[in-house]
């Protein structure tokens, strides 16, 4: 296989598996075993007034999921992103 094609199929399963990671939803559970919805790392699907209801702390707890999960999806997503560029310029020949 060529290193063109090899770079982008990489490139391609990174962006997309950034991408699902990124907006796959998150729950957390309470002491009483009850998930909490957190939304997804974009922030999506968190209702803080809904949370709040629950316990005051699971809004920090569900930002720090998200931001955690924010921090080392998107250099995925970034990383995918410039491999798919990356082969989709390389090995292009000149007419």
């Amino acid at each position: 296989m060529a290193l063109r094609t090899v770079t982008l199929v990489i490139g391609l399963a990174f962006l997309l598996s950034g991408l699902l990671l990124l907006f796959l939803p998150m729950t957390s559970d309470t002491p009483g075993g009850s998930p909490v919805s957190c939304g997804n790392s974009l922030g999506m699907g968190f209702d803080s007034a809904e949370v709040e209801k629950i316990d005051l702390t699971f809004v920090g707890i569900c930002g720090r999921l998200r931001s955690e999960r924010l921090g080392w999806a998107l250099p995925v997503v970034l990383g995918g992103a410039a491999l798919v560029v990356a082969g989709g310029l390389a090995g292009r020949r000149r007419a």
